[in-house]
């Protein structure tokens, strides 16, 4: 036999001294929440290391891979994740030229990768890394000094020096190395009190998907499955596994334990193809599906992983904390996906659901959440003092892991350690002391960069808008458009809406009804403490209106109701089959409509569009002081400068500081409607979004003046720097929007930095 040998090569890199490169942060894994959290960092000033195993950055969005960006804003109302994530994909919308049906990214191309490289690229403070594997780490005195990589297409070794790493490889593939305590698997009931975890712990983890495209050719194509392909004969073979849409491909082709998800990760993608095919066979050779003239074009070969390593942190999320909504004192970042935990097996179970509401959608009442904190303690290592995670590797049980692994939270937990990063840097201090020490910073740092936290408002000492008065030249009332899509009162159904009066006389609704008599409807009037909030049991006030049959008319129901200025309230109506009330795709801003499934006991779900109302006196929720209250977009209020759609563009809002004050940045953040839209349309660029406009000073002789004229504009946050200049007076003017007949501004922030 042959003497073995190796070229020696690894161990003389793991000997060495010395460091390719150092940099004040290293980030592994080019995912989503890699991407956030390299950019973050490198925006405010530190020198950042991104190494990706793959060619291509994006992780399971990447063409390579085709998973859909879900998140928060999936399934509840004025929740999209706004920060980078967003700057991303509203500029991917704007480019993409294919028509997206469902959520952002249904169709993810090569193009999505392209924008994450050159977003990566352009930041001059970013070393990217590509084709880079991480395979060791160099431990000092229980803090991670650097990272060992080998980049695959040059045969290069690397030796990254750092001061703050972060893990966003989701296998928490560092934090192994590293020695920081992990789990993995599934905790017992008993441990954390979760009504969803099972009676004895194991290590069970959620599979792994491979995705496919199919296309329309026009033409019949037939398919002859491999010999190995699965074989699902009948419709019983894919029972609970909706395959009604043929063309992008399906989660539930899915397969985890009892593999494992990172030793097995070969085997499991050859058994998802195995899957994949048999499920492709069985829709074009199996009944009838409507798919003749479709033909497979792409098929995923990296599977999208859900589930493997969680670090532990010096707290873990679970359940009980997503259901309650505990508000953190150290929050940073927020979720909002339903607690999405998937069957053991997945489709190598086949007589089993792929997740329990595909089965019984009863299941869904307990598993939607309404927005939750995440807390910056569930973000860092418990016992490497230089470690910080973001992605699925956070510290969350198994449970909480069905709700935090969606792409977008990850990418705004991403930004959240990135930004935490920085601080790190700039008190020498480990993330364990940022959160002691520094977390007020680090929230209104992330509030700055246009993140989210929920129940946190601006309180930046340093901007001087927030002691500034506003004036506009118009406000807009609130206004719902007249619907024609009618909804039948087979459920109870409610609109909530902001009220700036003290008073709610009454309400009027456009109903009509298919019955032959006259119908008696029941209308309850209830609070609501935020845009999510439909649990109030209380009535404010009750009324009941008749309906005439066989007619589409408006119904008035008297309320003489008092209530608080600048508040949430919903009104609701009890079922009565045969009416309907009428419904409109358009969705005032901090307005939503729900309705309560006649499967579900108590909760509201959300409804996109809004019903038909008319509020008596009328409410004007949209003033121009909104831009200075510190909230970015709807919360417990709509928070949104909108101009009066009858007074036609350009109109103007303005700042007066009341004294003479010297600055040089104007901070604007604009409306791309941040309800999830059901279609977005090639090109896509939000109508609501200003894209024409002027930002003036005045000067000393009372002269207005520009320091930035833009047109063109479709990103919700734009910074304007320019020089100094001294003045009492800001006015931005709007000259046109991509579409709304009214001018939009959510925030104005200004600074001398």
């Amino acid at each position: 036999m042959a003497e073995r040998r190796t070229s020696g090569r690894l161990e003389r890199v793991l000997s060495r001294s010395d460091y390719d490169a150092e940099y004040d942060v290293v980030v592994v894994g080019g995912g989503l929440a890699g991407i956030c959290a390299a950019i973050a960092a490198a925006r405010l000033g530190c020198k950042v290391a991104l190494v990706e195993q793959r060619p291509v950055l994006g992780g399971n969005s990447s063409s390579l891979i085709r998973v859909p960006i879900g998140g928060a804003g999936s399934y509840n109302p004025w929740a999209v994740e706004t920060g980078i994530i967003h700057e991303l994909i509203t500029e991917d919308l704007a480019r993409n030229p294919w028509p997206a049906v469902g959520p952002p990214h249904f169709r993810t191309s090569s193009l999505w990768d392209l924008l994450l490289y050159e977003k990566v690229k352009a930041e001059e403070n970013i070393d990217l890394y590509l084709s880079t594997v991480a395979l060791d780490v160099v431990m000092r005195g229980g803090e991670i000094e650097g990272v060992i990589c080998y980049q695959m297409g040059t045969e290069r070794w690397y030796r990254l020096k750092g001061r703050v790493f972060i893990d966003c490889t989701g296998d928490a593939t560092i934090a192994h190395l590293a020695g920081a305590e992990y789990r993995v698997g599934r905790e017992s009931r008993d441990e954390f009190g979760e009504l969803l975890a099972p009676e004895e712990a194991d290590r069970a983890t959620m599979g792994s998907s491979l995705m496919f495209n199919a296309v329309d050719v026009g033409a019949r194509v037939e398919f002859k499955p491999p010999p190995w392909a699965a074989k699902f004969s009948t419709e019983d073979d894919l029972a609970y596994r909706d395959h009604s849409d043929i063309e992008a491909g399906y989660w539930w082709i899915e397969v985890g334990y009892p593999y494992d998800t990172i030793r097995d990760d070969d085997k499991i993608r050859d058994e998802l193809l195995r899957q994949l095919l048999g499920v492709w066979d069985h829709i074009k050779n199996y009944g009838d599906h409507g798919a003749a003239t479709y033909a497979l074009y792409w098929i995923g070969m990296v599977t999208g992983k859900r589930e493997s390593r969680r670090v532990v942190g010096d707290y873990i999320l679970t359940e009980r904390d997503v259901k309650e909504r505990r508000l953190f004192p150290d929050r940073v970042a927020y979720g909002g996906w339903f607690i999405d935990v998937h069957t053991v097996g997945g489709i190598l179970a086949r007589d089993k659901p792929p997740e329990p509401s595909a089965a019984d959608p009863r299941y869904r009442e307990y598993a939607l959440v309404r927005p939750y904190s995440i807390p910056f303690r569930c973000l860092y290592s418990k016992n490497v003092k230089n470690l910080m995670m973001a992605g699925r590797n956070i510290s969350v049980t198994h449970v909480a892991l069905g709700t935090t692994r969606l792409q977008a939270t990850c990418a705004a937990i991403g930004q959240a350690v990135g930004t935490a990063a920085y601080l790190c840097t700039k008190y020498g201090c480990s993330p364990r002391d940022v959160c002691r020490e520094h977390i007020w910073e680090l929230q209104q740092l992330l509030l700055k960069q246009d993140c989210y936290i929920i129940g946190i408002k601006n309180e930046d000492p340093n901007d001087l808008a927030r002691r500034a008065r506003v004036r506009a030249s118009s406000s807009a009332a609130l206004e719902f458009e007249q619907g024609d899509e009618p909804h039948e009162l087979i459920a109870p159904r409610a609109q909530l809406f902001p009220m700036s009066e003290d008073r709610i006389d009454k309400v009027s609704l456009l109903l009509e009804s298919r019955r032959d008599d006259e119908a008696t409807v029941v209308l309850h009037l209830r609070s609501a403490e935020d845009v999510w909030d439909f649990e109030s049991e209380e009535d404010l006030a009750a009324s009941e209106a008749r309906v005439p049959p066989r007619s589409r008319s408006w119904v008035t129901f008297e309320l003489s109701a008092k209530v608080e200025p600048r508040r949430l309230y919903w009104v609701w109506l009890e079922p009565c089959p045969g009416v309907s009330w009428m419904h409109s795709d358009h969705e005032p801003t901090g307005t939503v409509a729900a309705w309560k499934p006649p499967y579900f006991e108590r909760t509201w779900q959300w409804v996109r569009g809004s019903y038909t109302l008319a509020i008596d006196p009328l409410s004007r929720p949209y003033g121009p002081e909104n831009v200075v209250n510190g909230i970015a977009r709807p919360e417990r209020w709509p928070n949104l400068w909108v101009s009066d759609p009858k007074a036609p563009l350009p109109q103007w809002i303005e700042l007066d500081f009341g004294e003479p004050v010297t600055f040089n940045t104007v901070y604007l953040t604009f409306d791309t409607h941040l309800n999830r839209r059901a279609r977005y349309p090639r090109f896509y660029r939000a109508p609501e979004c200003v894209r024409d406009y002027i930002i003036y000073y005045e000067d000393e002789r009372g002269f207005w003046r520009p320091v930035a004229i833009v047109r063109g504009n479709y990103h919700r946050r734009r910074v304007h720097r320019f020089d100094p200049v001294t003045s009492e007076r800001l006015r931005v003017e709007v000259l046109a929007t991509n579409g709304d007949r009214s001018a939009r501004i959510y925030e104005i922030r200004v600074y001398m930095e």
